[in-house]
């Protein structure tokens, strides 16, 4: 497990810049600061798989949404509808993770347009150790305090 502190996150953004803009109203401040920090937490959480055979968070989402798979087979529609976010790069992630040797990927017999997308055992176990490497995960909050963040983003 890697101790994490994402408080002293190297990827930095500038949100000084949009705390002080007088240009910018309270709810425009709130997102920009949201957009500022969740790419920062994404750039650290992304290093600290560099490592590891996964190498980003998409990556990762997409072997965790496969091993949950029936028969750990999706096809590649399917895995873009579970996303999180709508990431238009999930088939060249899919590639990727098959120079890999995380997942095979198979032409539907009945369509040839469709390709299904099984993980393989080392991509089982890939799953595992990047889960593993995000188990030391903090935000520097307290109990309470992370609560009441997720309670209001929530709300959004």
């Amino acid at each position: 497990m890697i101790p994490w502190n994402l408080n002293r996150s190297p990827a930095v953004a500038n949100k000084a810049l949009v705390i002080r803009s007088p240009d910018l109203t309270l709810e425009q401040k709130v997102v920009a600061l949201l957009m500022c920090i969740a790419q920062e937490k994404k750039v650290v959480i992304e290093r600290s798989l560099d490592g590891a055979k996964v190498q980003s968070l998409l990556q990762l989402n997409l072997l965790h949404t496969l091993s949950r798979a029936p028969e750990g087979t999706l096809t590649v529609g399917q895995l873009k509808g579970l996303m999180v976010d709508e990431s238009p790069n999930v088939s060249r992630a899919v590639s990727k993770l098959t120079e890999l040797g995380l997942v095979e990927k198979h032409r539907s017999p009945e369509d040839q347009r469709t390709v299904h997308v099984t993980i393989t055992r080392a991509g089982e176990r890939a799953h595992v150790e990047g889960d593993e490497q995000l188990d030391g995960f903090t935000i520097g909050l307290t109990k309470a305090e992370t609560r009441q963040l997720f309670d209001l983003l929530s709300k959004l």
